[in-house]
């Protein structure tokens, strides 16, 4: 009697371990888990733009589009210093009105949402936003700013605008990722 019940935690233990069908799943991947949100793509992540002397910002970004197309998130900026073009620094909060993924880079069309210069960057004013991301320890290259400086045409999210009105500048700090 006392080899049995010696043995029944045993016989339990083996009755009590999954089976193949039983088994565990493993963790979802990461895009899997962005589909299962409903989303297709997302940029998420923050950097700094250290342009030239007098011209750097930087900026967060979260951005997801769903299986419709419909885009949200959010995009904070921050110009540091704009003293090369005579101006003061300041804030801006964006949200997404389109998106466009192509591989490793996105294009995002923005709407200013609200702005601590209001003169310079007004309310309602769109803007445009590039992102290529370089992947884990390459470097990202984007450009942020005013679409009709950068996409006169509206071609952000239909088209890519024309390579000559859509700088790359090189992300000094951070890490953007795009999916």
């Amino acid at each position: 009697m006392r080899k049995l019940l010696l043995l029944l935690p045993l016989a339990l233990a083996a009755c009590s371990t999954p089976t193949m069908t039983e088994a565990p799943a493993k963790a979802p991947s990461a895009s899997a888990a962005l589909s299962k949100g409903g989303f297709v793509h997302s940029v998420t992540g923050s950097g700094v733009f250290d342009i030239a002397p007098g011209d750097k910002a930087s900026l967060e970004v979260s951005i997801q589009q769903d299986a419709s197309g419909k885009v949200s998130g959010q995009v904070y900026a921050r110009a540091i210093d704009l003293s090369i073009f005579g101006l003061a620094p300041s804030q801006l909060w964006y949200e997404p009105t389109c998106m466009r993924v192509v591989g490793n880079t996105a294009y995002i069309g923005l709407i200013v949402t609200k702005s601590t210069d209001p003169v310079t960057f007004p309310v309602g004013q769109l803007h445009v936003f590039w992102v290529r991301d370089g992947g884990p320890g390459g470097a990202d290259v984007g450009h942020l700013g005013p679409s009709w400086g950068y996409d006169p045409a509206g071609l952000i999210c239909s088209d890519t605008p024309p390579t000559d009105l859509l700088p790359a500048d090189l992300f000094t700090q951070g890490n953007i990722v795009v999916r």
